[in-house]
């Protein structure tokens, strides 16, 4: 994993805690199972197919130049209920993972 900013982090954080007070259905599948299925350095499509769609609750694309190029982040969020998984992708693969309530 590439070294985020603190503000990104900050960002990334603030949208996790956000994630815990939406309260949004999603179904079943939102479990310490499949929570630990997922592994960093999977893509979006394989999330999902454990998962089924996520929300996406923001992304951002920024160039590092010579020292990285272009560089994207998303964080995608599933819930149901109080049990929340909030997962972050850097370039379409998955770099950071946590969980609320399962």
């Amino acid at each position: 994993m590439k070294n985020i900013s603190m503000k990104k982090m900050m960002k990334i954080v603030t949208v996790f805690c956000f994630t815990t007070l939406i309260l949004v259905g999603c179904s079943g599948k939102i479990n310490k199972d499949n929570y630990n299925k997922i592994s960093n350095g999977m893509s979006i499509s394989e999330v999902e197919s454990i998962l089924g769609k996520g929300e996406s609750l923001g992304a951002s694309s920024y160039d590092l130049g010579e020292y990285g190029g272009d560089q994207t982040l998303e964080v995608i969020t599933w819930s149901s209920g109080m049990k929340v998984i909030s997962l972050t992708f850097e370039n379409e693969k998955l770099s950071l993972k946590t969980e609320f309530g399962l």
